[in-house]
């Protein structure tokens, strides 16, 4: 896994691309790619900054899967106040957080977000 915090993060040796998500897992046994990119708008603006980063990224995406990895792609909203946006839920489903675990995890990525707006 690696993460866009602090530094640039530098694509998997996947697919060359200068797109920089802001985290990327991967597994190379599995062949299996995760893409996350974080975006923290106006709450009136999520499901346009959805749009935008999934339209951004989907090239890259089928370029990997072209090379015969998994990929997924994940575009997640949490607006400046806090609000998460529904993708926000249905991500760390999929991502196999569950439940209470899920909802934690959903509160305090409201509780960053609005923080880091101050």
């Amino acid at each position: 896994m690696k993460a866009d915090l602090g530094i640039q993060l530098v694509f998997p040796n996947i697919d060359h691309t200068t797109k920089r998500p802001d985290i990327v897992i991967w597994s190379p046994n599995d062949k299996t790619l995760v893409i996350v990119e974080l975006t923290v708008p106006w709450e009136t603006r999520c499901v346009e900054a959805y749009e935008r980063k999934m339209a951004k990224y989907t090239e890259l995406q089928e370029q990997c899967r072209s090379r015969c990895w998994s990929t997924w792609l994940f575009s997640v909203e949490i607006g400046c106040r806090g609000f998460p946006a529904q993708y926000v839920w249905r991500t760390l489903g999929k991502l196999g957080i569950k439940a209470g675990d899920r909802k934690r995890a959903v509160g305090r990525l409201g509780q960053s977000a609005e923080k880091a707006s101050n």
